[in-house]
């Protein structure tokens, strides 16, 4: 199975949801596409994901 950006969006989502706080997933999901392709966010450093989700808080 290939991984998509789809795919990472959806995980993106499913974090993001579970924490306090509102983002902009669109912002985080371009960044992480950029930077690594489209990944597993388990395949990421953990404190450089929220790093990047941090960046896009939007409240």
């Amino acid at each position: 199975m290939t991984f998509t950006s789809r795919d990472l969006r959806d995980q993106i989502v499913t974090a993001t949801d579970a924490s306090d706080g509102e983002y902009d997933v669109d912002a985080i999901t371009e960044e992480i596409l950029e930077k690594h392709g489209a990944v597993d966010v388990d395949t990421l450093d953990t404190d450089e994901f929220w790093a990047i989700v941090g960046k896009h808080a939007t409240t």
